[in-house]
């Protein structure tokens, strides 16, 4: 699990493909396109682009949102659905984000993470 203070002076930035992912700031960059994401697609992108090809499944995303997993698989899968529309992703040739039925969601794309000044935000 990533965890991260806002009183540390850096942060994760994760960077895959084209998108930028900072662990703190729910605006996700996507090439020269700033999305702007609910906490809960940030918190659900964050977990799953932070383990590239591992299969996360539905309890674990509940988790990560402190929720209980068998009361919560349908509306992890609708904000997963929300997430891959606002990132223009498709579900059936995904570029981030693929389905596991039964199972969860996995994050498909090669990833770099590198640190960055919390000073130094995108807007």
């Amino acid at each position: 699990m990533v965890t991260l203070s806002r009183n540390r002076a850096r942060v994760a930035v994760l960077k895959l493909a084209d998108l930028e992912i900072d662990a703190l700031d729910p605006l996700v960059r996507q090439g020269s396109r700033a999305v702007r994401l609910s906490p809960i697609e940030h918190v659900l992108l964050y977990r799953l682009a932070s383990r590239v090809g591992v299969v996360i499944s539905y309890r674990e995303l509940a988790g990560a949102l402190g929720r209980d997993a068998p009361t919560v698989n349908n509306s992890i899968a609708r904000h997963v659905s929300s997430l891959r529309s606002k990132l223009r992703d498709d579900s059936r040739q995904p570029r981030y984000i693929e389905t596991v039925p039964g199972i969860g969601f996995r994050f498909v794309v090669a990833s770099e993470t590198k640190e960055r000044p919390r000073g130094d935000r995108v807007l």
